[in-house]
């Protein structure tokens, strides 16, 4: 059984230069990817639109969830409160206890 796709936009501009990212989960894999529209890509790329992504697959999440956790919880010293935070927020399973 595969794994259901998810996908979310994490950002939009909209306007005569257009720009879409993405993440999303399919096949094994998660993906951030970009969508650019506007005269700047026609006149580099010559083309209506220009698309970029970066793939890590499944195997390599755990990899990439140390490197976010030194990026963005490195010398907070709340980090766990914010990873509990992040969990509860987005539905993701955890585990949280303490002791005393």
């Amino acid at each position: 059984m595969s794994d259901p796709e998810k996908s979310i936009e994490l950002f939009r501009q909209d306007g005569e230069e257009f720009r879409s990212v993405r993440a999303s989960l399919r096949n094994g894999e998660f993906v951030i990817d970009t969508q650019d529209m506007g005269k700047s890509v026609e006149e580099f790329w010559g083309d209506s639109d220009y698309e970029f992504w970066t793939i890590v697959p499944k195997e390599a999440w755990g990899q990439l969830l140390m490197a976010l956790s030194i990026e963005f919880l490195a010398n907070d010293p709340k980090a766990t409160d914010r990873l509990r935070d992040i969990c509860l927020t987005h539905g993701v399973p955890h585990k949280w206890d303490r002791w005393i």
